[in-house]
């Protein structure tokens, strides 16, 4: 319960700096992202980025990225899962970069696909990934931006090989060019 409440109070000072910062949605813009979402089968995902925007809203996506999976708990008594059977069971970290080339535009919105790679650790050993989905951004008022995006990982040396889901998050700008 500790570290759930240390994370909720950064995450809160977080939206507060950004809320303070003042930048509008344009070509060569950089963004903050944080995501979050679900993936096949039992992980969950967090993900947090740097974002380039280039000219017609191509951008370049630098990202730190966390993966927990977890299982049913091992004691049959039990019945359900457990603290250790979700926070001490497979859980990957990474970092890596993405091309995002736009392939839709409309008012308000946008839509990319997403080719990438990364490397990071399974706590174990050395472990990459090849990155592909799409995602598709609402632009918000003064420049913030809410996103959701199908991705895919290819795992190379990890307990999973294919990994899918659905993520959701938003985009600070940081009024930077």
């Amino acid at each position: 319960m500790k570290t759930f409440n240390i994370i909720r109070k950064q995450l809160l000072a977080l939206m507060l700096m950004a809320v303070a910062t003042a930048g509008y949605a344009q070509n060569n813009s950089n963004r903050i992202n944080f995501g979050v979402g679900a993936l096949y089968e039992r992980g969950f995902d967090a993900t947090l980025s740097v974002e380039h925007e280039t000219k017609n809203h191509n951008a370049w996506e630098y990202f730190a990225n966390y993966y927990i999976k977890y299982d049913k708990d091992k004691d049959k008594e039990a019945g359900h899962i457990t603290m250790d059977s979700f926070w001490k069971n497979y859980r990957t970290w990474g970092l890596g970069v993405a091309y995002k080339p736009c392939v839709y535009r409309a008012k308000n919105a946008y839509g990319s696909l997403r080719f990438g790679g990364s490397m990071g650790s399974d706590t174990d050993e050395l472990v990459g990934w090849v990155n592909v989905g799409y995602e598709q951004n609402y632009v918000l008022r003064r420049g913030w931006q809410l996103y959701w995006q199908v991705k895919s990982d290819l795992c190379i040396n990890g307990k999973d090989l294919f990994r899918t889901g659905v993520v959701i998050g938003f985009k600070i700008p940081t009024g930077s060019r």
